[in-house]
């Protein structure tokens, strides 16, 4: 169709900025610059942001109040035992509340999520008019683009003596993904726990590396507790050196 969709989320795309409450920062970085909103929750809304319900809540207000399409899902699934009933109960009036704004949508797993998603960004597109035919614009290629996450899943495991459900950490791992155009080459990091977080650095490597376009490398990183770390990176781009600090928020169990 000629159109390039760049998605935003997030865990992945924010850039850590001082001067704001954070969800202003995210509305800034995210909301405003955005062409199309999608919103989709599953057993939880959230966090009061001081202005509104929760963060996503807010970005939907805002975005609908900018004119701009906005999808809300509402999930299906089954809720686990140990979901917190007054987020269900949050989330269930902010549905309602929602309804005399316009068509909410329901998914019942994530490749329905999925499909609805498309169909609803190729609606958009065919609403606004983007001309295919018309001759693409040049752009000049970025640097290596890096942003990092903390990769952390868990199964159920059974329940403990008093029949509470446990469960068991599959994937502790800490994750760095290239989005550029350009490859960081002879990357070197350090991981630095901050305010307290401390974490146990696996096999993180030792040696410098390449992450080339559009590549993630992950390596195994247990925090001992949760809250934020600092990830200390150089490379090189082209022969150029490069250096950047990062933040990204782990969880421990």
């Amino acid at each position: 169709m000629g159109v390039a969709l760049l998605p935003w989320l997030y865990e992945h795309s924010a850039v850590p900025t001082l001067g704001d409450r954070p969800q202003a920062i995210i509305n800034a970085q995210a909301v405003d610059r955005a062409d199309v909103v999608i919103a989709f929750f599953d057993s939880r809304l959230g966090t009061d942001t001081g202005v509104s319900v929760s963060g996503t809540a807010e970005e939907i207000q805002r975005a609908h109040d900018s004119g701009k399409p906005v999808h809300v899902y509402f999930s299906n699934e089954d809720v686990p035992r140990n979901a917190d009933l007054d987020q269900q109960v949050a989330l269930r009036d902010f549905r309602q509340g929602l309804q005399d704004n316009g068509l909410l949508g329901d998914y019942n797993d994530p490749q329905d999520l999925a499909g609805q998603v498309i169909l609803a960004l190729q609606h958009d597109i065919d609403e606004a008019g983007w001309d295919a035919s018309a001759p693409l614009q040049t752009v000049t290629p970025l640097g290596a683009q890096l942003s990092w996450h903390h990769e952390h899943t868990e199964k159920p495991d059974g329940v403990d003596n008093r029949g509470k459900q446990k469960y068991k950490v599959t994937s502790n791992r800490l994750v760095v993904e290239n989005s550029g155009a350009v490859a960081a080459e002879d990357m070197t990091f350090t991981v630095t726990g901050l305010d307290g977080c401390r974490i146990h650095d696996g096999d993180l490597p030792t040696t410098p590396f390449t992450l080339e376009t559009h590549s993630t490398r992950s390596w195994i990183v247990i925090p001992l507790s949760s809250g934020t770390v600092e990830i200390s990176a150089a490379w090189t781009e082209g022969g150029e050196d490069k250096n950047a600090t990062f933040t990204t928020e782990v969880r421990s169990r």
